[in-house]
């Protein structure tokens, strides 16, 4: 499933792909999405819902039964930070 998810991706967010050289899966957003600083953290910028998120590999799970994942989305490449898991289709 993971593959067919990556393929979909790609497919759907190919100018995401190519504005980033970072290693990572490619991800769409479900809704709109706080990009934070830390899991639970500050707020650095708002992404939008069908956009790519390019996930790192990195997870945390500080407990409180959100899944959160590090990356980047389409809107500012430069700027990586954490976004809750269910908000994407990684």
């Amino acid at each position: 499933m993971a593959v067919v998810v990556v393929l979909a991706g790609s497919a759907v967010a190919a100018a995401p792909a190519s504005a980033s050289d970072a290693p990572g899966f490619l991800c769409n957003l479900n809704q709109n999405t706080w990009l934070r600083g830390e899991p639970d953290g500050f707020v650095l910028r708002t992404l939008s819902a069908g956009r790519g998120f390019r996930w790192h590999g990195q997870a945390s799970d500080p407990g409180y039964g959100t899944v959160w994942i590090y990356g980047h989305g389409a809107e500012a490449p430069g700027q990586d930070g954490w976004v809750p898991a269910a908000n994407t289709n990684c």
